[in-house]
């Protein structure tokens, strides 16, 4: 392992030793196999190949039963004791630990409402099931979710500082794309020069094919380029994040193709830019540790439509880090599309996305705006880590 991952993983686990002692259980169990449950990244450093169990118990022993061949980084992060198994398979050795430690409960990866903390396969359930021989299993075990929403939500210095790196290098190639665009041009080969910057500066792409390259007059939203061209009188919207040594970044940015002689865009153009542009900055505003999440959502979403422009119906924003969203906290309203993930409160060094997202067709029913930038939420406030346009970039 490089020394940054393994500084990675030693202040993953000082969190851990915070956490340890407020769970809701006797034990956290995170079993895995050909990486199906990536939490592992977060306290290993690596996606595990064989099956695999981590135990790591209320008063802050860890354990790990892996594979033979999968010891050497475990071992290398000094953080666990490690229980290798080679040719007998990992069940053995599970049901000996469970038998040492001896919990009454466990708490395992599973979660109806976050699907980052919802790893653990049925097929490793039922090979808890034959290792852990307890008559009552089911009233034994509950979701890890709040130890692992925390462990994964809040930021250690070195996760924070390859965000940085990550929204730095998108920030770069957007500004390349900038200079780029032009009339006539199309969705496609747009993507594909972002491609191609991703490739010269050593990075891989977050989501879609390489970007979401989006011409205002075909509408925005997920969905992969085409050959729709750009056109004067349009904007062009890019939905982009690149993942820098595991960790991401999501910025939007939109540009107005100038028309023959013009200096800047229509009115109308102007006035659903600035209005987002000012949504997404009271709703920075409001962020701190204690708000809570639906509250920032509200504020963007209420200043939209003071100002005349129906608001998005999706969230205004979601967590970053190991994953495009990555679980936890989330700023949205509180409805049955999103449940209570609006409702836990904002917690220092957790990095959200911030994306009040003016939506429509050029043309149509008005000029698609994406606004999205990335904020790290600090003891007393936010920093923002992307660099908002103070105006509408032109084309």
């Amino acid at each position: 392992m490089k020394e940054s991952d393994i500084t990675l993983v030693k202040e993953k686990h000082m969190q851990l030793d915070a956490l340890l002692p407020k769970l809701d259980a006797d034990a956290w169990l995170v079993l895995s196999r050909e990486q199906s449950d990536d939490s592992t990244l977060l306290f290993s450093g690596i996606g595990m190949v064989g099956e695999s169990a981590f135990l790591f118990t209320r008063s802050g022993k860890k354990y790990a039963v892996i594979a033979d061949y999968d010891v050497d980084p475990i071992e290398a992060s000094g953080q666990f004791e490690v229980i290798p198994y080679g040719r007998e398979g990992f069940s053995r050795p599970l049901g000996e630990l469970l038998e040492r430690i001896a919990p009454k409960t466990l708490a395992l990866n599973f979660s109806e409402s976050d699907p980052l903390a919802d790893g653990l396969t049925v097929g490793l359930l039922q090979k808890l099931r034959q290792a852990w021989k307890v008559e009552d299993f089911d009233a034994r075990i509950s979701s890890s979710k709040e130890i692992l929403s925390a462990l994964r939500s809040q930021k250690s210095p070195e996760e924070i500082r390859r965000i940085r790196e990550a929204i730095r290098i998108t920030e770069l190639v957007l500004d390349e794309l900038g200079e780029w665009l032009a009339p006539g041009r199309t969705e496609l080969a747009a993507t594909e020069f972002v491609k191609e910057r991703h490739r010269h500066y050593g990075v891989t792409h977050s989501f879609g094919d390489g970007a979401n390259v989006m011409v205002g007059h075909a509408g925005i939203g997920h969905r992969p380029a085409g050959n729709t061209p750009i056109t004067e009188g349009d904007v062009v919207v890019v939905d982009m994040g690149v993942y820098f040594e595991g960790y991401t970044s999501d910025i939007q940015r939109t540009w107005y193709v100038r028309r023959s002689g013009e200096t800047s865009p229509p009115a109308e153009i102007l006035h659903r830019f600035n209005t987002g542009r000012d949504a997404m900055a009271r709703a920075i505003a409001a962020m701190k540790p204690g708000v809570r999440g639906h509250e920032v959502d509200a504020v963007a979403r209420h200043y939209l439509e003071e100002n005349g422009i129906p608001a998005y119906t999706h969230a205004l924003g979601h967590q970053i880090g190991r994953a495009v969203h990555d679980g936890g906290t989330t700023l949205a309203p509180l409805n049955p599309r999103y449940g209570e993930r609006g409702l836990p409160k904002l917690k220092a060094n957790e990095v959200y996305t911030v994306e009040p997202v003016v939506h429509g067709r050029t043309g149509v029913d008005g000029a698609p705006i994406g606004h999205e930038q990335d904020v790290l939420v600090t003891e007393d406030g936010v920093e923002i880590l992307s660099t908002p346009p103070a105006e509408m970039p032109l084309v």
